[in-house]
């Protein structure tokens, strides 16, 4: 396994950042630091010449990594229980509990999402949180699903069920087996592209952890498929990133009654203007 890396300005950014995320999906990292002007892109690739024709390409540098890569991943990925208020506990491994609190397994793997990066950890908590006046039976999209989590955790919160999209064919494999290993059915899982994935239908929560431009070009798209009193929520947008967001929200018909914020990252309610 190789890691291609280039450190890039706003401008650069902003002219490719969603072609890359198109071409390479969550094997892309893009870390932003505020006060920074420029921010670190990451590929990983799983061959040299992968590596090397990104360079070609864009420029940047190619590491290789140690043959110990994923098991040290994993072992730094071994973080301590996640509680969702009282719903709902999320483990890297299986543990026995001596609580009746619905527990769930979401190992530390390639896929993006064990649920303690901030943008995921504040996604469940807004689902938790909005979904506790809901009767069961509601619905669901999960655009980007990762690893699962967030589709998951909707069906243990009282969706009925949950369609859960991801441009990467790993990331849906790897959903798949983790609502598997956790009894975790009616969930149907999309290989797909969100902007043109044909939905069906309306939901009444559509979740999203994804860059800010895709989240962005996604709206007219999920304003479609909202139920008449759905709730919409974002996540993946850098704190400098909010008025942007915010703004495209209001040209599509929303408000944000509620922007949470921790360290650099941000996650949003958001609901149709009355």
């Amino acid at each position: 396994m190789y890691t291609w890396r280039k450190r890039a300005g706003a401008l650069w950014l902003r002219s490719r950042s969603e072609e890359l995320t198109h071409r390479f999906g969550n094997s892309l990292a893009i870390t932003q630091r505020p006060g920074r002007e420029r921010a670190l892109l990451e590929i990983s690739c799983r061959t040299r010449d992968q590596a090397h024709e990104l360079i070609r390409e864009f420029g940047g540098s190619a590491q290789k990594l140690s043959r110990r890569w994923l098991q040290n991943f994993l072992e730094q990925g071994q973080g301590k229980p996640m509680r969702i208020a009282s719903r709902l506990v999320i483990l890297s491994a299986p543990a026995s509990r001596s609580d009746a609190t619905r527990a769930i397994v979401i190992p530390a793997e390639a896929a993006f999402g064990t649920g303690h990066h901030a943008t995921t950890a504040m996604s469940l908590r807004l689902l938790e949180r909005i979904t506790r006046r809901f009767a069961p039976g509601w619905t669901m999209l999960d655009a980007g699903t990762g690893s699962g989590i967030l589709a998951i955790a909707g069906r243990c919160f009282g969706a009925k069920g949950v369609v859960a999209i991801d441009n990467d064919s790993l990331a849906c494999a790897t959903a798949r087996r983790n609502a598997r290993a956790n009894r975790v059915r009616k969930i149907e899982f999309v290989i797909g592209d969100v902007l043109k994935t044909k939905l069906r239908g309306e939901f009444d929560v559509i979740a999203a952890n994804l860059f800010n431009e895709l989240l962005i070009a996604a709206l007219p798209i999920w304003s479609r498929h909202l139920a008449p009193d759905g709730i919409l929520i974002l996540s993946g947008i850098l704190r400098s990133q909010e008025p942007s967001v915010v703004r495209a929200l209001k040209r599509n018909g929303f408000v944000t009654p509620e922007i949470r914020r921790r360290g650099k990252w941000i996650a949003l309610r958001a609901q149709r203007r009355k």
